[in-house]
């Protein structure tokens, strides 16, 4: 309880705020950018591989978003008779409505935690008995790594207008 009377009067003091609170220009294009790269992982069976390979699709996704986004700010500007300027925000906008359970963005979570793409999973069969019945046997562990096909980022990017 106390730390919410400490928290409300921080937010109330200004102290948890911004700083210099960015003002927007008086002109402005605010749009959004996509891209989506291929994750290629050089060893399919090792984790540290595949999130290697996770990041660098990122990392190689993020400046296509925001050219995609400069082209549609440049588009929006000419239609409404405005010269696109420099950037003035960016931020990400999730490709999914939530981030995973460790605040990690979920394409980057990993099926075994967070950059954990590898881990021992058992497979459940079912086998027909002699007498006809059906029963669930459970399978012996196996390891398992499991690659993401892709990695999708978007980018709200503000662009300054004159």
């Amino acid at each position: 309880m106390r730390w919410q009377m400490g928290l409300a009067a921080a937010v109330a003091a200004g102290v948890l705020a911004p700083a210099a609170h960015a003002q927007a220009p008086a002109k402005s294009v605010t749009t959004i950018g996509a891209a989506t790269v291929k994750v290629k992982p050089q060893n399919r069976k090792s984790s540290t591989s595949i999130a290697a390979a996770v990041e660098a699709a990122d990392a190689s996704a993020r400046p296509k978003a925001v050219a995609e986004a400069r082209e549609r700010a440049a588009q929006l500007a000419q239609t409404g008779g405005l010269v696109l300027g420099a950037i003035t925000s960016i931020s990400d906008a999730p490709t999914l409505p939530y981030y995973g359970p460790f605040g990690i963005p979920y394409p980057l979570q990993g099926t075994f935690g967070p950059g954990k793409y590898c881990g021992t999973v058992r497979t459940v069969h079912r086998k027909r008995g002699s007498d006809g019945r059906t029963r669930v046997v459970r399978g012996k562990p196996h390891r398992v790594c499991r690659v993401p096909a892709s990695i999708t980022v978007s980018l709200t990017v503000t662009f300054a207008a004159s």
